[in-house]
């Protein structure tokens, strides 16, 4: 399966995500690395299914996720 990475040129292919940059929940970092708030990077995404109009639905996965109450997110620092 490929996976996509959200930047800011392909955000608006994106609704969803770039709902949650204008609602301020998500930020580009200082490298382009599309974050949540508590500093966990928001994962890429895959395609999982298509919906009844033909739409991609895509899921996100990562494998570097953390808990927005752990200690990592805590010290984390935004560059």
């Amino acid at each position: 399966m490929e996976r996509i990475r959200i930047t800011k040129d392909n955000i608006k292919t994106f609704p969803k995500f770039e709902s949650l940059l204008n609602d301020g929940k998500i930020k580009f970092d200082s490298s382009g690395r599309l974050r949540y708030l508590h500093g966990a990077p928001v994962g890429d995404l895959i395609q999982t299914r298509t919906d009844k109009n033909g739409q991609p639905i895509f899921q996100e996965i990562t494998e570097e996720w953390f808990d927005t109450e752990s200690q990592k997110a805590k010290e984390f620092v935004w560059k």
